[in-house]
């Protein structure tokens, strides 16, 4: 999903940004909610949506918050 505004003044200033859905490997009824960005700590819209592809593998990477952001893995 890309969110586009309005949106909670917080994030405006950084839509449109992607909004993906995780399915867990090692626990395929677990799926958590997070962005997929370019690093830990980067921008919500660091990442172009035209890179996001349904099944890619990610990686989970955390900024402070406690809270998953997501990398594409590397091959």
């Amino acid at each position: 999903v890309v969110p586009h505004p309005p949106l909670l003044p917080e994030y405006a200033e950084q839509a449109p940004y992607n909004v993906i859905v995780v399915e867990l490997a090692d626990a395929p009824r677990i799926r958590l909610v997070g962005n997929l960005v370019t690093g830990p700590g980067a921008a919500l819209d660091s990442l172009s949506p035209d890179r996001i592809r349904i099944g890619a593998k990610v990686q989970a990477v955390f900024d402070g918050t406690g809270l998953p952001q997501w990398v594409l893995e590397r091959p």
